[in-house]
């Protein structure tokens, strides 16, 4: 779900906002904010990567199993709980509202800051530094100072993030947006991201470090463990999907017009099944490394050249790379299911 978090996010709060009766720009960035949210609980692999570095100068293997047996410990169970998130979206929230915002002159800047707003802006700014620390300190009670420390660097990206969102789309910028829209955006983004994450090997402590998880143990499909990896797959592939339809109602385009048939090939795909190894949850790449890269390539052919902008032949292939991913999955489960 690296890429299905971004997309479910984009897709519910750009849905969302636009329901709200916002126009389709303000959906667009809000969707975009929350997309950007949506990734920041995954840059713990750096930090788990650095760790796992240290542990290879200590006589650690070099293989992924290795990577991720080291980096577990960190990875999920410190950025992805809900607790976490909420304290995340508040230190967002704050950032936007405190940063001043580019684009308009100083003098039109200092006039929208009403002490009204100033009061607001502050409070803000304590409940949040007032959450984050409690917990940081959680963290560093419940689990370990090291965790206490990733959970601070951690609530500290998120400041500049917000910080840097609220310069360029904040309410005293050229594209004004709210922070209440910023906030809600972000919010969508840190607290959708650990329910992504419930499919593939241990589920995050959802409620840590207030409360243990209510879930012990990934979601399983099918007993049948390619069966699964596939139903995954699909998952992953339907929230691509409702993000890049939000994205074309959005802008007022139809499917249609972003779809090169082409994306046939994925039939193809089926072969696969034939003469690959059975791929599961421990050896997904054989699924990933083969059936991704096919889906890229057929994509890269659809961008082309043309009188189109370059942003609009993006989106065409996307959603051919996507189409054929699509078919070529459906192709290998019904060949698979058939041997």
């Amino acid at each position: 779900m690296f890429v299905g978090h971004e997309f479910l996010a984009f897709a519910l709060a750009g849905t969302l906002t636009r329901r709200t009766g916002r126009d389709a720009r303000t959906a667009l960035f809000a969707g975009g904010v929350a997309a950007l949210c949506a990734l920041l609980p995954d840059l713990d692999v750096a930090y788990g990567f650095a760790t796992y570095l240290l542990a290879v100068t200590d006589g650690t293997a070099l293989s992924w199993d290795a990577f991720w047996g080291v980096t577990n410990g960190v990875h999920r169970v410190v950025t992805h709980p809900l607790p976490v998130g909420a304290a995340a979206t508040l230190c967002f929230a704050a950032a936007v509202a405190i940063v001043p915002a580019r684009g308009r002159g100083k003098e039109t800047r200092m006039q929208n800051r009403t002490p009204r707003g100033l009061v607001s802006h502050t409070t803000l700014a304590i409940v949040a530094s007032v959450v984050a620390a409690a917990v940081i300190w959680a963290m560093a009670r419940v689990s370990s100072e090291s965790a206490a420390v990733v959970a601070a660097t951690y609530l500290g990206t998120v400041c500049v993030v917000g910080a840097a969102v609220g310069r360029r789309f904040g309410k005293e910028s050229r594209l004004g947006i709210g922070t209440p829209t910023l906030a809600f955006a972000a919010g969508v983004g840190f607290l959708t991201h650990p329910f992504g994450d419930v499919l593939m090997a241990a589920p995050p402590p959802l409620f840590a470090p207030a409360a243990p998880s209510p879930l012990t143990d990934r979601v399983v499909f099918s007993a049948d463990e390619t069966v699964n990896l596939l139903n995954i797959l699909f998952v992953e592939v339907a929230t691509v999907w409702a993000g890049l339809f939000t994205y074309l109602r959005l802008t007022g385009h139809r499917l249609r017009d972003a779809f090169a048939g082409r994306a046939v090939v994925g039939i193809g795909y089926a072969a696969a099944a034939f003469v690959l190894p059975r791929p599961t949850m421990v050896d997904a790449h054989y699924l990933g490394f083969t059936v991704v890269p096919l889906a890229v390539v057929v994509g890269a052919t659809a961008f082309g050249r043309g009188a189109t902008s370059r942003r609009v032949r993006a989106v065409r292939a996307l959603a051919t790379g996507l189409a054929t991913l699509t078919i070529a999955a459906v192709a290998y489960l019904v060949a698979y299911l058939l041997i």
